[in-house]
This record gives structure tokens, sequence and C-alpha cells, in this order.
């Protein structure tokens, strides 16, 4: 019987080179070692190998996953932000001070966890091929298919929003893996052109969104794939054609609408509500996530739900970013600003900043995401947040500016909607905002108090051209160095990729 070539995806520095090198680690994936007369045969199987091929990499489950917590791609963008701040030493990340050393050695999984993703496209890559060989209901395919091209688009915009330009293996390339061939990163121009075919193609096939209650719910949709669209035009800036995808997605047939109330977005309650454009399903025994360990101070123990939790006491809001906040926006009660343990310590800004062995040194607590009433110990279950809709309004309302040079009431209206429901009353006019300066400032502010810890800040200082300087400041107020320059905005390669490379990965500007 016919057997297939075992697929060859080389681990963590290997992921360049498309081919078998004696010298180095190989992992191998063993489903590609079958027959296959058996499998994949059926509509069923190819269900199967798509779910594990494009959706495997977008979780958070414990410590895996692209948006796990201790190391993914959300967590790591805010803390190199102005107002991420870390307990663990993670100068590196938080002050942009990399060096040898925290490039190869210490600390260098913080960037190696994602970039060993980079394999990932591959195999989406020769599942669509396997997929072609099925006999099944045409529609179905190309559903699946849609999703892997989804799944390839949306992959390689984050690596390219982390680390520029990513080698990206053809299918040729990939079925002749016995010969070694080292892959160069793409060009600027390759890279975008490659994901925006691949999110523009799936959203021709892709439904537009999934309900509550479908039982296709968090599976890619074109709502979706026109978000990364959305952000990948506003990454390049790219105005007119990022002001088109908001404008897509305000359309009735996605059906997203703002959450009344700020706090009740990140609920088990209200999970699955119509803000959330994607989120990774969690459930228990199932996929569940670590974000309160992660965050909570080792006395926040208050009450005797919050005694049996586990507590890291790591990722803080900055201080002078909390002091940006209305003192009536209703987002401050998902943060934890001021407590008091059981043992009567209050804990703040004016008694815990000057010490520096404080829980409250660095900054307030993220809290975000309601404590699980179901989970104890580590765990959550409450569906972890991807993207929402108000990330879309507030980019859509920035787009529209810079792509007229004008502000525009429609755009003061589209800021508002986000604003208004956490500051009631406290809603912008357009003479308020009357010059373009004055409108992305308040767009920046804006999107940074409404979306602290969903991944987005880093990317919008970059836009905005003040990442440099906001690293600056932030490593000045805490004492520390940093090595941030206008070369440094996007993450090192792991050396090991490089020293694999033989020359023909080069290495991201200054470092």
């Amino acid at each position: 019987m016919k057997r297939i070539t075992k697929l060859i995806y080389l681990a963590l520095g290997s992921c360049l080179i498309a081919g078998i090198n004696a010298s180095c680690e190989l992992v191998s994936e063993n489903y590609g070692d079958i027959n296959t007369s058996i499998f994949p045969q059926t509509a069923e199987d190819a269900d199967a190998i798509t779910t594990s091929a494009a959706y495997a990499t977008f979780k958070n489950s414990g410590y895996g996953g692209l948006f796990n917590i201790a190391t993914g791609i959300q967590i790591v963008s805010d803390e190199a932000s102005d107002y991420g701040m870390c307990n663990w030493g993670w100068d590196h990340i938080n002050y942009a001070n990399w060096n040898t050393l925290k490039i190869s050695g210490s600390g260098s999984w913080l960037t190696v966890e994602s970039y060993a993703y980079v394999n990932d496209i591959s195999k989406m890559t020769l599942t669509i091929d396997r997929l072609n060989d099925i006999e099944m209901d045409d529609a179905l395919k190309q559903q699946y298919i849609a999703e892997l091209r989804m799944g390839r688009g949306w992959l390689a915009y984050l690596l390219y929003d982390f680390y520029g330009p990513i080698p990206i293996a053809d299918l040729e390339t990939l079925k002749n893996p016995m010969a070694e061939k080292i892959l160069p990163r793409l060009s600027e121009e390759e890279m975008q052109t490659y994901i925006e075919t691949e999110l523009t193609e799936a959203s021709k096939v892709l439904p537009a969104n999934y309900k509550k209650g479908d039982k296709n719910y968090g599976r890619f949709t074109a709502g979706l794939a026109h978000t990364v669209l959305l952000k990948l035009y506003m990454l390049t800036k790219q105005w007119d054609k990022a002001e088109a995808e908001g404008r897509e997605l305000m359309k009735p047939e996605y059906g997203f609408e703002l959450v009344p109330e700020y706090k009740d977005i990140f609920t088990l309650a209200n999970e699955k509500n119509p803000e959330i454009i994607w989120a990774c399903q969690c459930a228990k025994g199932y996929q569940e996530h670590k974000w309160q360990p992660h965050v909570l101070p080792n006395d926040y123990n208050f009450t005797s739900y919050l005694d049996k939790m586990t507590k890291w006491n790591g990722y803080k809001i900055s201080w002078d970013f909390m002091q940006t906040f209305d003192p009536a926006d209703r987002r401050l009660l998902t943060i934890a600003y001021e407590y008091t343990s059981k043992d009567g310590v209050v804990h703040n800004e004016k008694n815990d900043r000057p010490d520096p062995s404080a829980q409250l040194y660095l900054g307030a607590v993220p809290l975000k995401y309601e404590f699980d009433p179901d989970c104890t110990g580590e765990d959550s279950q409450i569906d972890w947040i991807i993207y929402r809709y108000a990330d879309v309004l507030t980019l859509t309302a920035e787009a529209i500016v810079r792509n007229k040079n004008a502000v525009t009431q429609e755009a003061v209206n589209l800021l508002n909607e986000v604003r208004t429901r956490s500051l009631p009353g406290k809603g912008y006019s357009l003479q308020d905002l009357n010059s373009v300066d004055k409108f992305l400032k308040a767009v920046l502010d804006e999107r940074g108090w409404e979306l602290y810890f969903e991944g987005n800040r880093r990317q919008d200082l970059i836009r905005y051209g003040l990442f440099v300087e906001a690293i600056k400041k932030k490593a000045q107020s805490m004492g520390k160095q940093t090595l941030v320059d206008e070369d440094r905005y996007r993450f090192p390669i792991p050396q090991d990729i490089i020293d694999e490379g033989k020359g023909i990965i080069k290495q991201n500007p200054g470092y």
C-alpha cells in the first residue's frame, strides 16, 4: 500500500530550513506517517485535520498556544509598551533592554516561544494540499481551505508585527523534505502581499460571523479576516484600505455591537457576547487560562474565595499610566488600584510606590476578567478575548481622519460610541477635537484605557511614532537602562535562527 513521506518540522532554530540537517534536532508530526488509503478520506477526516492544523496555534490553554498568558503575543506586546510592568525581571521586554544574553541565552524564551510558530504556516499549507485529495462536498472543502488560509494569513500578520518579514515555504519546497534548503526572509512587499492575499481570499468564503449558540461558534469568520486586514492596513499605514475594512465590519450582516457595560464583556455569564469578534473557546477541563494567578498580588486574599486562589503578583499597569484615567471612568472597575489585605495592610499608589518590596510597587492590578465562579487555584474557563468591536470602532475613527487629513463628525461619533459607555455624558464634540492632532491623541488615549492588556498598545505607539519616546520615559522613571531606538521597534530574531541560517537569514537592525 502507498505510504506518504513523514512530514518533518524542524524545532525552534531549525524551522527555517526546509529539509533534514543531521546537526539539528528534529520534531515529527506523527499524523504524517500514515496509510493514505485510510486517512484522510472522509469529511470527518477533513474536519479533524483542519481543526488540528488551523486552530491549535490560536489557543490560550495553560502555557500552550500563541495567546497563552505567560509568553503569548498579547502579553508580550503590552509588556513592551509604555504601561506594561512585570515583577519577574522582564527588563528586556519592559524597557527594550536587549543584549546578546537576552537574544540567545537567559530570557530568550520570550521571543523564541512566538517565533517557533513559523512552523505552523507550513503545516497549514501541507494540510490544504491533503484536503484537495479528499472526495467530499466541495462547499465544505472550500470552507476548510478558507479556514486554513485564514490561519496562515493571521499567523503571518502576528509574526510580521513582532519580527518583520519571515521565511514562508511554498508547497513544492515542503513536499521535498530531503533537499536541504535555507529559505530567506520575504521582502516587506512580499510579506504584506502574502498576508493580504490569504486574508482576502479567506474572507470571500467564510461566513460573516457566528452567533452564540451556533454549533460552529469559535471557527474562523469573514469578520475575523476583515479585522486582521484592518490591523494590517493600520500597521502599514494604508489608511484608505483601513477605512474600507472598518466600514465593512460595521455592516449589519456581521452583527457586532458594543455591550452596554464594560465589565460585563469579560464575564462567564456573558461569554460570546456580540462585541466579541473572536475569542479562544475556554471550558473547564478542556482549555483553561491562567490570567488571575499571573496578575493577583500575593496578599489579595480578603475573601475566603480569593484566599484559595493561586497568586504570583506578575503583571501591572504602571502608575504613570493609571494617572491618565478619568476618576469617573467605569473601566477602573476592572482594575485593582487599591485594596486591603486580610491582615489589614492597605495597598495603593501612595503606600506602595515608594517601596520596592510592596505588592503594588510597579502599578495597579489589571484584573480585567471576572473571577471564574466555578474554578479555584490557577485556572479560568472564561473565554479569552482576542479581538472585539471597540477595537474596530476606534481604529476606523482613526483611519477616517488620517485618510481625509481632517476631523469629521462621523469619526468623533465613532470614538464617542466607545468613550461614553465608560464615561457617560463626557463625549467629545467636534469643537473639542478641532484639529487632526487633537483627535489622534484622543484616539490613542481612548484605546489605551479601553484595550489595556489586549495586545494593542505597542503597535499603537509605533504607528504614532511615539514608541521610542515612551519607552525611554518609562525606563527613566524606573531608573532602568534601555537600548530602544528607531531601529529597535521590532523584536530580535532568536539567535539560533540566525546561526543556522548561515548568512541567509538576516537579523533585524540594531541587534
